[in-house]
């Protein structure tokens, strides 16, 4: 490792070793269970329903890398359980940052169920 990579990861997680390994490799172990955020299982239980019930589903990210990303990976999901999920991805010049009203409207009207937002903010 560089001496300017091994800077900025003294910075990033300090000099501990174990600290320094962790960050380096993590495993499924050492990320906080994802059950504990608040309103965890009413949003699984409803995009379970969504899922099992055919309802039309649309992902709705951010125009940057980790909110195109987002929408990627979880469009994948969805589509990998054999949902046929749509994506929206807003412009910046037009919609702005998030989800905005004129967005949520047309997302009705087009007669999707259920919205999940990523990287908006949320």
């Amino acid at each position: 490792m560089s001496p300017f990579l091994a800077s900025l990861l003294c910075a990033r997680v300090g000099t501990d070793p174990v600290e320094v390994q962790s960050f380096l490799s993590p495993r499924l172990s050492d990320f906080a269970d994802p059950s504990s955020l608040p309103g965890m299982s009413p949003a699984v239980d409803r995009v379970c329903k969504a899922v099992f019930g055919r309802e039309r589903i649309v992902v709705y990210g951010d125009y940057d890398a980790d909110g195109i990303t987002s929408v990627c990976l979880l469009l994948t999901f969805l589509r990998d359980l054999g949902v046929a999920a749509d994506y929206m991805l807003p412009s910046r010049f037009v919609d702005g940052y998030g989800l905005n009203e004129a967005r949520a409207r047309e997302i009705v009207e087009s007669g999707y169920n259920l919205v999940i937002t990523v990287d908006c903010g949320s």
